[in-house]
C-alpha cells in the first residue's frame, strides 16, 4: 500500500480567512511598537489584552513600516501564496538558492521586545552561509550575529565584520532555505523610495512602484528588487488589515461605525475581535491564526506499508491475521489514479 502524507496549502480563495492572517502580525508588531515602560506598566506581554492595546497605543509616523516587516515575515514563513511563490522565484533565479523561501525575523532594533537574538541562534546552524553576491566563500552567518548586532548600537563595531558584511546590520530578514542551509539579508521597506542598499544586503522587498517596476538586479543599490503588487496581491491586502486594526484600536476595541469600516467581512473580523476584547492579546493572536487559511503544502516521501485491512462495500473492514489494532492509528490514504 501506498501512503503520501500532505499537509494543504491553498490558493487565496476566502477573503475573510486570508485577512485574518495578516491581521495577526499586524496586531503582534502593533503590541511590539508600545513602549516597554508602558508594556512594563500593565505587567508585561502576557497581561496586556486587546482593550489595553487599544488604549495604551498611540500613532505614529513608522508604524506601517513595523507591520509591514511582520507581515512580510510571516507571510513568507506561513508559505502565502501572494508572496511565498515570488520570493521563491527569486532566490532560485537571483541567488542561487532552491528549494523554495524561508524567512528568519531580524532586525537588531526589535530585540528586547521580541527575543530576535535567541530566535536567529535557534533558526541558525554553524554552517549557515549568508550569500552576498561577491566572489569567494560566503561568510558563516551565526557566528557573526553578535557582532552584527553590537554593530547596530555602536558605529565603531562595524569595521569589525568582515566588508562583505559590515552593513548586515540593516538587515530586516534573512530569506533563505534551511535544507541548504544558504540565506540572503533582507531589507523591507514600506516605501520604495527608501530603499538603500549596505554591504551585505542582497534582496530588498518593498511594494511596486508602478507597473515597469519588475524582479530584478539593481545595479546601483546592489540589491535584488522585489516589488510586492497591489491588485488583489499582496499589498492590498497588507494594506486593507492594517487600515481595519487602526480603525479597531480607535474605536477602543470595538466594532467601528459603518463609515469607518464598510465592508461587511472587515466588519465581521472585528466583530471577532471584539469579542475577545477582554481576553491576553497573545491568547487572542494564537486563536485568529488558527481562524486564518492555510498556505502550507508539505507532501512527504511516499511510503510503502504492508496492508494490515481490505475495506469492501459487503465485508467492512476486515483486518489482516496477526495485525495488532491497538498499536497504533491507523490511516488509509489512496494515491493518485495517474499514479
Amino acid at each position: 500500500m501506498r501512503v503520501l502524507k500532505s499537509f494543504q496549502q491553498e490558493e487565496v480563495s476566502d477573503a475573510v480567512m486570508a485577512k485574518f492572517a495578516m491581521v495577526a502580525p499586524v496586531l503582534e508588531a502593533t503590541l511590539h511598537s508600545v513602549a516597554m515602560d508602558r508594556i512594563d506598566r500593565l505587567g508585561g506581554y502576557p497581561e496586556w489584552t486587546l482593550q489595553d492595546l487599544a488604549r495604551e497605543f498611540r500613532e505614529g509616523s513608522g508604524d506601517a513600516g513595523i507591520c509591514f516587516e511582520l507581515a512580510v515575515h510571516e507571510a513568507i514563513a506561513n508559505r502565502n501564496s501572494l508572496i511565498w511563490p515570488l520570493a521563491s522565484e527569486i532566490l532560485e533565479e537571483f541567488c542561487g538558492i532552491s528549494g523554495g523561501a524561508s524567512s528568519i525575523l531580524f532586525g537588531p532594533e526589535k530585540e528586547g521586545r521580541i527575543p530576535i537574538l535567541e530566535s536567529i541562534q535557534d533558526s541558525l546552524t554553524d554552517e549557515s552561509r549568508v550569500y552576498v553576491g561577491n566572489r569567494g566563500q560566503p561568510p558563516k552567518l551565526k557566528r557573526y550575529i553578535p557582532q552584527i548586532f553590537r554593530a547596530f548600537h555602536r558605529h565603531e563595531e562595524r569595521n569589525t565584520l568582515p566588508r562583505s558584511i559590515n552593513g548586515l546590520w540593516k538587515a530586516d530578514l534573512f530569506i533563505g532555505n534551511p535544507s541548504v542551509d544558504r540565506w540572503v539579508g533582507t531589507t523591507v521597506k514600506v516605501k520604495p523610495a527608501a530603499l538603500e542598499g549596505a554591504q551585505g544586503l542582497r534582496v530588498g522587498i518593498y511594494p511596486k512602484a508602478n507597473a515597469r517596476d519588475t524582479p530584478r538586479v539593481d545595479g546601483k543599490l546592489n540589491l535584488i528588487r522585489l516589488p510586492l503588487p497591489y491588485d488583489s496581491a499582496f499589498m492590498e491586502l497588507y494594506y486593507k488589515s492594517f487600515f481595519l486594526v487602526r480603525a479597531f484600536l480607535k474605536s477602543d476595541a470595538k466594532v467601528p461605525s459603518p463609515a469607518q469600516l464598510p465592508d461587511a467581512e472587515d466588519r465581521f473580523i472585528v466583530k471577532e475581535l471584539e469579542s475577545r476584547r477582554a481576553y491576553p492579546i497573545l491568547d487572542v493572536l494564537d486563536a485568529i491564526r488558527d481562524m486564518a487559511q492555510p498556505f502550507l503544502l508539505h507532501s512527504e516521501p511516499i511510503e510503502i506499508l504492508a496492508p494490515t485491512a481490505s475495506l469492501s462495500e459487503g465485508g467492512g473492514l476486515t483486518e489482516s491475521p496477526g495485525v495488532d489494532f491497538d498499536s497504533e492509528a491507523i490511516s488509509i490514504a489512496p494515491a493518485a489514479i495517474s499514479d
